[in-house]
């Protein structure tokens, strides 16, 4: 074989690998992105889905304002969308704690229906929904290589 056509024979194989290269390159950093767009968009939804759950709490429960707050809160799906985006682009601790997030504004959310609440009994009501988003963004943080930052939702509450 002449010399120009083994430069054109690597010359092709460097080309099909950096394409190759590049493609699982693209991939790897499209699922980082996607990662981390879900984890950011499940943060901002529990701020929203909290305020929603805490005009409830702060109502007078079955008056007609209270009952349209809830079917707001109830119809509104910006949370379960968020929640599903990390169900499919999280990893397993991030989507465990988001499910446990999940279940603690769920259980925040019904006993905001069942009686109106002071704002000493709502202080103490919000603590395990929000110690479950703080560990969901530690968690998060670490996953996406973020270096430890210590956030305290409410650090007016007393623990």
């Amino acid at each position: 074989m002449s010399a120009a056509l083994l430069a054109a024979i690597a010359g092709i194989i460097g080309l099909a690998f950096g394409r190759l290269w590049d493609g699982r390159s693209e991939a790897s950093r499209w699922r980082r992105d996607q990662k981390t767009a879900s984890y950011q968009r499940l943060a901002e939804a529990f701020i929203v889905l909290y305020e929603e759950i805490r005009s409830v709490a702060l109502a007078e429960p079955g008056t007609e304002a209270t009952l349209d707050a809830v079917d707001r809160t109830r119809l509104d799906k910006t949370w379960d969308n968020a929640l599903v985006a990390v169900w499919l682009h999280g990893s397993t601790p991030v989507v465990t704690e988001a499910c446990s997030m999940d279940l603690a504004v769920t259980e925040l959310f019904y006993d905001a229906q069942a009686r109106l609440f002071s704002i000493e009994d709502w202080s103490r009501a919000r603590i395990p929904p929000a110690d479950a988003f703080e560990r969901f963004i530690e968690i998060a943080r670490e996953e996406l290589g973020l270096s430890r930052a210590s956030i305290k939702l409410f650090p007016h509450t007393p623990s």
